[in-house]
């Protein structure tokens, strides 16, 4: 048997995203960046395509092709379409026959049955051995935060389905939040606003444009128009249709008020000795719905704590799985192996 120490075990940690799935390889770094979607044929039920091969081929075929997310709001949601996206990416990242030691993040508020869900598909997919973290500890871990200081060092992860919030001192966690609010209710609610005022409809890819060129989460200091053709409800045919900067910012206010209540709610249970330190290093950002314009002033403004964007924040997840991967002794307090999460079956 392979030590722990052997060169051929490899270290992975995972970012199993609502929408997309980011992979760390020890000594390489991220290698894995794909959609979080698995494609069957509706001819025959038959997986044909995963990640972004999926995404392609719905594109191409959507009458006979049908697309699976199998985590919704962070958790599986289908455990045999989760299996599937989970082989295909060990598949992806190890070439060869190695043992693989995997760290995956699952949001604070995954229930023991989500969890045991999770290990089960990391076994049958060919790890060897399999650890959980919460999102916003590995998030924290990932961006460099001195979590082993007495300090406290304050993290919100802003994902595609789910936004975790985590509060970290010496090493473990002290508060830690999550809410079922993310980057896809901020589309679904521009989809929602299409539908209402102007009776189209348009693809998912037109939406996130939309957002990125045109979405901001405070007042856009200019009020530019972004243009997009989309199918009218009311006759199915094509129609021009224009949205002002000013417009998106309204509507995606919404779906961000449950964020920043989080957040609010997080700073007042924190200690005041903690609170103190977050006062003056500030509340970092990481995620992909971090990338929204605004969002850190949006937080600053609304909390009156300083707030940062971490570098690469869509990938601190994954970054952060693999260290604690590293250094689990360390960080045990954080780290659930199979022992701690089966035990409470019974």
């Amino acid at each position: 048997m392979a030590s722990v120490f052997s060169p051929l075990t490899k270290n992975i940690g995972i970012d199993l995203g609502t929408c997309t799935t980011q992979v760390y390889v020890e000594g390489r770094g991220i290698i894995f960046s794909e959609p979080s979607v698995v494609a069957t044929d509706e001819r025959n039920q038959k997986v044909v395509a995963v990640g972004k091969r999926a995404e392609a081929l719905f594109a191409q075929s959507p009458e006979t092709v049908k697309i699976h997310r199998p985590l919704v709001n962070g958790v599986i949601a289908d455990y045999s379409v989760t299996r599937t996206l989970l082989n295909y990416i060990l598949g992806k990242v190890v070439r060869t026959v190695q043992r693989m030691r995997v760290m995956l993040g699952v949001p604070a508020i995954a229930s023991d049955v989500e969890k045991r869900a999770v290990m089960e598909a990391l076994f049958r997919a060919g790890a060897k051995e399999a650890y959980l973290i919460e999102t916003g500890a590995a998030a924290a871990i990932g961006t460099g935060l001195p979590v082993f200081e007495p300090m406290g060092n304050m993290v919100v992860d802003m994902g595609g389905g789910t936004t975790n919030i985590a509060v970290l001192s010496l090493g473990g966690i002290v508060i830690s939040k999550s809410v079922h609010s993310g980057g896809l209710d901020l589309n679904e609610a521009l989809k929602e606003h299409l539908r209402t005022v102007y009776a189209v409809v348009t693809d998912d890819a037109t939406i996130e444009e939309m957002k990125v060129y045109n979405g901001s989460a405070v007042l856009p200091l200019e009020n530019r128009n972004y243009y997009f053709t989309g199918r009218s409800l009311d006759d199915g045919l094509e129609k021009e249709v224009t949205v002002q900067a000013g417009e998106i910012y309204e509507v995606m206010g919404r779906p961000l008020l449950k964020i920043l209540e989080l957040i609010r709610r997080t700073l007042r249970q924190t200690p005041p000795e903690l609170a103190a330190d977050i006062m003056e290093h500030g509340i970092v950002l990481t995620g992909g719905g971090s990338l929204l314009k605004g969002t850190e002033q949006l937080i600053s403004q609304e909390t009156g704590v300083p707030v940062l964007i971490a570098s690469d924040p869509d990938k601190a997840v994954a970054r952060g799985a693999g260290t604690a991967l590293k250094r689990r002794e360390q960080l045990h307090s954080l780290v659930q192996g199979v022992e701690s999460i089966y035990k409470r079956r019974f």
